[in-house]
């Protein structure tokens, strides 16, 4: 379950400084990472400060395609900081966390303060030593998506109801979701709807997705779903460079002339 909260700025900073708080140490938020990062997909987490393992606090990998390619996977150097809310991580702390990294691995800096402008520009001047930066406002918004130390009271809202009404304008649209089995494999799944409008002596069909141009893509001989999608899941966030893989639904419609329209 996805939540999503509409905080505004005193909100979150309040919660960020509940949860600053929290952690009695370190070392805390640390061990706190490590479960955090196993709930984000990462895999063979590691705490390292206590072992004084070069400044790295945490290492970590994601595992190549499926999860059992070990020729495609990639490491993570993980930096941990416990910092006040309303303080920046300096440009000095990223050079730092470049200096342990080894050629072709990637670092990720977790903190609950926030990161100067330099900073920002010094973690992506280097495309051999990748930094990816989760700062406090991000490592509280993600938190708060995957559940993880936050709860909830359910609060109606009628913009929310609006724009389910609003996004129901589509007629004969029928809603499927492609699962991370089908991004893995870049198919997309045709719903058994659609399927059924489709005359059977189609092998191509012309789709239109997000409003897009129409584009034409083949259906497998079975007729269950089109092929040659890879880039429409990078472009839509399905599969992210990293390949972090993100399910996501999609509202189908088949026009008269067999257009078909996906909104992801």
């Amino acid at each position: 379950m996805k939540n999503t909260v509409d905080l505004d700025f005193n909100e979150r900073q309040k919660l960020l400084q509940h949860f600053y708080e929290y952690f009695q140490d370190g070392y805390q938020f640390e061990e706190f990472l490590k479960y955090y990062l196993e709930i984000f997909g990462l895999d063979e987490v590691v705490v390292t400060q206590r072992s004084r393992d070069g400044g790295i606090d945490l290492k970590a990998i994601r595992k190549g395609l499926g999860g059992f390619s070990e020729t495609d996977s990639i490491s993570y150097y993980v930096q941990a900081k416990k910092n006040k809310p309303n303080k920046s991580i300096s440009v000095r702390n990223i050079r730092e966390l470049k200096g342990t990294i080894p050629f072709g691995h990637k670092g990720i800096f977790i903190t609950t303060a926030k990161f100067s402008r330099d900073s920002i520009k010094e973690s992506n001047n280097d495309l051999s030593k990748p930094i990816i930066l989760i700062d406090g406002k991000a490592l509280i918004d993600s938190c708060i998506e995957k559940e993880i130390g936050f709860s909830y009271k359910p609060i109606f809202s009628k913009s929310i109801m609006d724009k389910i009404l609003q996004n129901t304008g589509i007629v004969d649209s029928v809603e499927k979701q492609i699962t991370a089995n089908d991004i893995r494999a870049y198919i997309l799944p045709i719903p058994r709807d659609i399927i059924n409008k489709i005359p059977e002596n189609l092998t191509k069909l012309k789709v239109s997705f997000n409003g897009g141009e129409f584009k034409q893509y083949n259906i497998d001989n079975g007729r269950r779903y089109l092929g040659g999608i890879a880039q429409i899941y990078r472009q839509y966030g399905l599969r992210t460079e990293d390949n972090i893989i993100i399910p996501k639904k999609a509202k189908w419609n088949i026009a008269d002339d067999n257009k078909i329209t996906i909104i992801i």
